[in-house]
């Protein structure tokens, strides 16, 4: 069924990172884009056109549909409904098509470009790194110098800022700059901002130290991996306080700007009996604004092949599969949520 449909993304969607970009999500891709001398000649690399050219002839082979939480759906159910950023090829929508236009004549830019090139963060989570990651000197140096020629490359074409996928906007220096000085008169065209954050510093005095972003923070992605204050603390979010981020929580739910709050959780052996705990944790604080996301668990290099096995839960060969899949087919389908773990959902419960 994908070959039925265009992903829009790499044709819209830069992710900058330290070693290399990307077109999509790294964990839903399995090709990189090499690190270039410039970002233009990373976006228009011939690395990054063969992602793009892979959508349009309908073979997806740098994509890996069991992580695509969006490929995931369409090959598991087959055509049912809207998958955006999936559009069906004889439903494009005009900016779509202009944007593959674009890219057959060597003029495509960038609409979407993600800040993931500063990994500061002031949680150890195991999942995502060992230790806590914090940016000296010349690296912040760095991270503004690669805003800068963003900003001096493709200002006029951004429509949406997502920072970050690669630690914390609250606590990079470099991005937390970025914020509280934020000039709109640089992205004329920009119409929101997507902040991906661990929301431990998001509070009422940290927002109001970047007023000038208000207006254009309409969604977040708020990273938490667990239902419960022991899971949190001393399993998916090592230094994290709970009561502190159920307070920040709070204040969030109050922005007015925000309508789509995506709080996420990483399935795995040390959460996955939170699911539901998890999910009707969100919905009790952000109500119908919240857009919960589930995720199969990544190896990033924090773990050896056997302890990735070990956490693994999602693998019918773990001890623990039958009681992941019996908490999955409990928590999932559900109002307000999504995932990548649609081929563990039993299909005559599958909620369109």
């Amino acid at each position: 069924m994908k070959e039925n449909y265009i992903c829009s993304v790499p044709f819209t969607s830069f992710e900058i990172q330290d070693k290399e970009n990307y077109l999509c999500c790294a964990s839903w891709l399995t090709k990189s884009i090499p690190k270039s001398e410039s970002i233009k000649n990373s976006w228009n690399s011939i690395e990054a056109n063969e992602i793009r050219e892979s959508i349009l002839d309908g073979s997806y082979k740098y994509c890996d549909e069991n992580q695509c939480p969006f490929l995931n759906q369409v090959q598991k159910f087959g055509s049912i409904g809207k998958v955006e950023p999936l559009y069906l090829k004889e439903q494009l929508p005009r900016a779509l098509k202009q944007q593959i236009s674009n890219f057959e004549n060597k003029k495509l830019e960038p609409q979407v470009i993600q800040f993931s090139f500063d990994r500061s963060c002031n949680l150890e989570c195991p999942t995502c790194r060992i230790g806590i990651i914090t940016a000296n000197s010349k690296k912040i140096k760095e991270v503004e110098a690669t805003i800068q020629e963003i900003e001096d490359t493709y200002s006029n074409s951004i429509t949406i800022l997502y920072i970050t996928g690669s630690g914390d906007p609250f606590i990079s220096v470099g991005f937390r700059n970025f914020l509280r000085n934020f000039n709109k008169e640089k992205y004329p065209n920009l119409k929101q901002i997507h902040l991906h954050t661990n929301a431990t510093k998001w509070n009422k005095k940290m927002w109001n130290s970047m007023k000038n972003i208000h207006p254009y923070v309409k969604s977040c992605e708020i990273s938490i991996d667990a239902g419960t204050k022991d899971t949190y603390e001393n399993i998916t979010r090592i230094g994290g306080k709970w009561n502190e981020l159920i307070d920040n929580l709070k204040f969030i739910s109050t922005i007015p700007t925000l309508k789509r709050i995506k709080p996420s959780f990483v399935v795995q052996k040390g959460n996955y009996r939170e699911m539901k705990i998890f999910y009707e944790l969100m919905v009790s604080v952000f109500g119908n604004k919240a857009n919960i996301f589930y995720g199969k668990v990544n190896n990033w290099g924090t773990f050896s092949e056997e302890e990735f096995n070990k956490i693994k839960v999602w693998d019918k060969k773990h001890p623990e599969y039958n009681n992941f899949l019996n908490e999955v087919n409990n928590t999932l389908p559900a109002k307000n949520a999504w995932s990548n773990l649609q081929e563990f959902i039993t299909p005559t419960k599958y909620n369109i």
